[in-house]
């Protein structure tokens, strides 16, 4: 049975490669069609994707380490 850590791990984890690989696709494709206009708030939309992204790779982390700990707990509690 898995745990709750263990779900959130895997779901921050496919949300936060797709935030990243989608912000720096719009980095890309802003930097070629839209050269003048706008150029701030495209950046805006790329930095906040890139940025909320990492935030949700580094707490998919913290939230795998939870669920190995609590998996070597029951196992520890099991043998004992």
């Amino acid at each position: 049975m898995s745990n709750y850590h263990s779900e959130k791990w895997l779901f921050k984890t496919i949300l936060g490669f797709l935030l990243i690989t989608g912000g720096i696709f719009f980095m890309y494709y802003s930097l070629t069609h839209f050269y003048r206009d706008n150029w701030i708030l495209y950046s805006l939309i790329c930095s906040l994707g890139v940025g909320i992204g990492v935030f949700l790779l580094s707490s998919a982390a913290v939230n795998r380490v939870k669920s190995d700990m609590i998996k070597k707990q029951k196992q520890r509690q099991q043998s004992a």
